[in-house]
């Protein structure tokens, strides 16, 4: 297993608690989407090593344009999170052949 979580909780004078998780996963990470399906909860699910993020409505409120612009903001996000893995995925193989390519004498 090459992914790993971790927790962190960081309580300062003044300030409220705040707390972070933090998730590098590998193939064993799963991504989930739940839809409403005629309720009115729809949610994402982020699992990897016990450790868990769930991003989603409630049934309780109205979804309202803050709630669309933060689904927009985070499908954004996770369009440059694409590109960049795939940028740095395609980095890695190119450096890889080059140095399990040998070189041609002219």
């Amino acid at each position: 297993m090459s992914g790993y979580t971790y927790t962190t909780i960081s309580m300062h004078p003044g300030k409220p608690p705040r707390v972070g998780v933090n998730i590098y996963p590998d193939d064993q990470g799963t991504v989930s989407y739940y839809p409403a399906d005629g309720s009115a909860r729809a949610f994402l699910a982020v699992d990897y090593a016990g450790a868990w993020v769930h991003i989603g409505t409630t049934s309780e409120t109205t979804v309202t344009d803050t709630h669309v612009k933060f689904a927009r903001d985070l499908l954004e996000a996770a369009a440059r999170f694409l590109a960049d893995c795939e940028r740095l995925r395609d980095q890695h193989a190119r450096q890889t052949t080059d140095q399990t390519t040998p070189d041609r004498a002219a």
